[in-house]
């Protein structure tokens, strides 16, 4: 567990230190270009975790092939790129279609709170896009950064108004936040597809192969009363995002008598849900470490 944690750390760090670099000393038409020679440097230099693509794409597509894992990360960059822009405010030049607004807004409007669970398919920044910009609505992410405070440290000088939404479910009082934020009507953003160090989980059907999800989501649905959505906002076309926002459950329910039976259920619809995207955007795939034997 803590191999991919750190393995994200490094990776994700150094190239969106780089991206800020290169954003800050030239525009849009430079940049875009230059994410060639980059996802080209990792292609040669990362075999263990070219590697682990190619496990994924070969139980996605059927084979695999080293072009699989260029676009991987190809893709990858882009979506960086697309972040940093949007963190700073620049989001005039994306647009975000599909499916997904029309709920925001009416739970906005009804004051119901929910919890909306994301995964590192795809950006969840074009969630952003859509929430704020299309549909007014603020969401507070809860997170636990770990070992990765370098990374918050980047987003956090980035956009320091996001600072204030992000919601640490170590601390003390987390659960109260989440609570409110849930009352009031608003939106708790969880990533559902990654256990960390410490979670509870869940084993799930993926792709045909067990794969060990997080259980803390629809614990804490249970806990606060509220529906779970699920959100994918897939890279389809430079500046574009397909949005998919679904309605997953409108109240988890965990009798005393199958509360395990009752979780692996919701675990599991997630995971269905995931694989369904994972096969329509399969270059939006961003666990760069083996998925079934990382989390076991």
């Amino acid at each position: 567990m803590s191999e991919w944690t750190e393995k994200n750390e490094r990776g994700s760090l150094w190239t969106m230190r780089l991206m800020l670099l290169l954003c800050h000393h030239t525009g849009h038409w430079l940049v875009r270009p230059l994410l060639i020679p980059i996802a080209i440097y990792f292609l040669l230099t990362s075999p263990k975790t070219r590697a682990s693509s190619l496990r994924f794409y070969t139980k996605v597509l059927g084979h695999s092939h080293w072009c699989d894992y260029y676009r991987q990360l190809h893709c990858f960059a882009q979506t960086l790129l697309d972040r940093i822009f949007i963190l700073s405010g620049d989001t005039k030049r994306f647009t975000v279609t599909g499916q997904g607004r029309e709920i925001l807004i009416e739970a906005q409007q009804q004051g119901r709170g929910m919890i909306l669970l994301g995964s590192h398919l795809g950006s969840f920044e074009a969630c952003r896009v859509l929430a704020r910009e299309k549909a007014g609505v603020e969401i507070h992410i809860v997170a636990y950064f770990g070992s990765s405070q370098k990374i918050r440290a980047i987003l956090d000088e980035l956009n320091p108004e996001l600072a204030n939404r992000i919601i640490d479910p170590t601390e003390p009082e987390a659960i109260f936040k989440m609570r409110e934020v849930i009352e009031k009507g608003g939106i708790l953003a969880i990533l559902a597809d990654r256990v960390g160090i410490g979670d509870k989980k869940t084993t799930a059907q993926f792709f045909g192969d067990a794969v060990a999800l997080p259980s803390g989501p629809y614990l804490l649905a249970h806990i606060l009363g509220c529906p779970v959505y699920t959100f994918f906002g897939l890279l389809s076309a430079p500046y574009h995002y397909e949005s998919c926002i679904e309605l997953l459950t409108e109240r988890v329910s965990l009798p005393r008598n199958a509360r395990q039976q009752a979780l692996d259920g919701y675990v599991q619809c997630y995971a269905n849900r995931l694989e369904h995207y994972c096969r329509k955007q399969p270059y939006n795939w961003f666990n760069f470490y083996d998925y079934w034997d990382a989390t076991k």
